[in-house]
Parts: structure tokens; sequence; C-alpha cells
């Protein structure tokens, strides 16, 4: 019985022990916490007013409250524009100047990915480089005879534009149109996360039957003339194409301003990385991974894509059907049904969304009707 007291005993004084230990450590811990947990904040330099004085001045002042790690913005806010250009020379020297002081007291150094907060851009990335949106023209014609005409260019900007497909159809009898189009295609800055789609029955008159659709891109000509033997009846030309949607960085300083680069390109991935985060890592050398410890993306406020160059290869490898027939459903159209069209529309933005990653651990997906039913 004595026994079985004392080690009670001892038990409690143990646990007592243990638990004076625990906070001792969490107070010191408060009172001098390491690296990691210390306050990290935002450091904005706005429309190019820095000087190396004011970059030392700063950082002492972080450094003498606790603040462990400095994270760097490059914004154009409408005040009185300063002497520095981004990414100049005299603009690399500043913030070399930046990682050699955040190291020299101890500190860390991370920066926006571009100029502004939003998103990926600059003045260095060209119009084929840039996000790219769908666009199409449509004219009727009637059949029975040979029909030459000339295609209009569909809307474009930065005089940059591509076709990808000119596409016959017999022109629906009924006027009915795919609903909250610009959402279910993403040619809208409204993301969505509940898209409605079809469920009622679509009336055969508004129906495009695939196998009614004719593929006449081998035949329009370059300037768009189109000489095609067409069938009875009412016929929509459909030329479609893609173009910049024309979003830039921002808020973005002088010389920061410029073209969203594609998110669905490795190629424009590169360009953008080539003028707006190599030259970083060329001049702070030793610097990155010292005290340069980082780079992030605060905010996404441009859009989004719904195609770049070779999107219908891509689309191929990892939905495993053309989607070129169904490419009318982009403009609006029913193509085979309801569900169908929307079983296309949503291959396409799970397309979008896992672009540029590859397809090779991408499991099959179905659209077509012959699709899911083997």
């Amino acid at each position: 019985m004595l026994t079985g007291l004392l080690l009670s005993v001892m038990g409690c004084k143990s646990v007592s022990s243990d638990k004076e230990v625990s906070l001792a450590s969490l107070r010191e811990g408060f009172n001098n916490p390491p690296k990691e947990a210390k306050v990290r904040t935002w450091w904005h330099w706005l429309d190019g007013n820095v000087t190396r004085e004011g970059i030392t001045a700063d950082l002492e002042a972080m450094q003498r409250v606790g603040i462990q790690e400095a994270t760097l913005f490059n914004g154009g806010m409408g005040f009185p524009q300063g002497p520095v250009e981004y990414m100049s020379d005299e603009w690399l020297e500043l913030l070399k100047h930046a990682a050699s002081e955040a190291k020299r007291l101890g500190m860390e150094l991370s920066f926006h990915n571009g100029p502004g907060w939003s998103s990926s851009g600059g003045p260095w990335m060209k119009p084929e480089e840039a996000m790219q949106t769908v666009t199409y023209s449509e004219q009727r014609v009637k059949g029975g005879r040979t029909v030459c005409v000339v295609l209009r260019k569909p809307s474009n900007r930065l005089n940059c534009y591509q076709d990808i497909a000119v596409l016959a159809f017999p022109t629906p009898k009924s006027g009915d149109r795919i609903t909250q189009l610009d959402v279910k295609t993403l040619s809208n800055d409204r993301f969505r996360s509940h898209l409605m789609p079809v469920t009622t029955e679509v009336n055969d008159s508004a129906i495009i039957r695939m196998e009614d659709i004719q593929d006449l891109t081998a035949k329009m000509q370059p300037g768009g003339t189109l000489e095609w033997d067409a069938p009875e009846g009412d016929w929509t030309i459909l030329r479609i194409g893609f173009t910049p949607t024309g979003r830039n960085n921002h808020p973005a300083l002088a010389g920061g301003n410029g073209l969203e680069c594609d998110k669905m390109s490795r190629k424009a991935l590169d360009a953008f990385w080539a003028g707006g985060i190599q030259p970083i890592i060329d001049k702070l050398g030793p610097l990155v991974g010292s005290s340069l410890t980082g780079s992030l993306i605060d905010s996404y406020e441009v859009g989004c894509g719904n195609w770049t160059a070779g999107f219908e290869n891509e689309f191929q490898a990892r939905r495993h059907y053309d989607l070129t027939p169904y490419l009318p459903a982009m403009a609006g159209y029913f193509v085979e049904s309801g569900e169908i069209s929307e079983r296309f529309l949503w291959d396409l933005r799970l397309t979008v969304g896992e672009l540029p990653r590859t397809p090779t651990t991408i499991s099959p997906n179905c659209a077509t009707s012959t699709e899911c039913a083997s």
C-alpha cells in the first residue's frame, strides 16, 4: 500500500515536472521564437519610388521589431512616378541590394512572380504567348449549288489570330441555344462552381446531328475564300479560331505592364520565366536560396483562357475523342443532344484545368453516347 502511494506521488511529481518544462519551453519559444515562427509581411515598392537608403532603412526597421521575411510587391498605384523602371538594370541592382541586406540582417526575402499582384505577365510577353480564347464568325448560305463566299475573319485582338476549323451544318430551325455559355466555355471572368447543365429534353429542331456536320477546313483558301458544293437546304458555316484574351497583369508599374502568359502552354510559361524570373536569378546568383527564399502568386484576377496552340491534340490525348465536330457547342449550338453538348463542355473545362500537365497518367473519359455505352 505504501509502495503504491509512493509510486502515485512520484508519478504526479513526474507529470508536474513535465508540465513545468513544457510551459517553460512554450514561454521561451514565445519570447524568442525560431525563424520559421516569426512574423512575415508584405513590402511594397510603389511606382518606382525606391532607393538603396530606403531599402536598408525599411529592412532594419523590420528586423528590429522581429519580422523575419518581407515579400516584395512591385505595384503601380497612381503615385508620382519614381526614377526606377521595373526589370531595368537599376531595379535589378536594388533587388540585389535588398537581398544582400536581408542576408546581413539574418532575414529572408521573397517576391511576387511578376509586377502587380495579379498575376503572371509582363511587357516581354508576345501576343501569341498570351492567354487565348476561341472566337468565331458565322454565315448562312443556300445550298443546292456551288457556294463561293469569303468567310469573315472572326473578331480578334492585337492583330493575332489563328484558324482552328471551318464547319458547316444544316441551320437549326429553332433558335434555342445552350444557356450560361460564357461560363461553360470559360470565356468570361464569372467563375462559377455550380453550373446548371441542360436537364430538359432539347427540341429536335434545335439539334445539329454529327452526321450532318461537314468539315470544310481544307477547302478554305488563304484570305478566307471558300468554294463548296453545298447540298440542298439552308446551311450555317462557322469559321472558328483563337485570339488573345487581351488581359494584362495589374496593377503594374512602369516597365512592368504587359500581356498575361498563356497558362496552358509550356512555351508561353518558359517565355514568362525567361523574361520575368531568370533575370532575377542571374542577377542575385548565390543569394537565391540563401536570403532570397521564395516567390509567390498572390492573387488571380485575369479571367481564363479556353484554347492554346495544339489544344485539339491535348484534348484527344486526354479525352480520347476528336473535339472538332463538337466545336459548334462553343458557339451555343446543341450537338447531338443537350446531354452530349454538356458533356463535351465539361471535358473542355476539364482539359483546360489539366494543362500543361502531361496526359500520360490521365484516365480515359467519355463524352459521347457511343463511348459511354461501350
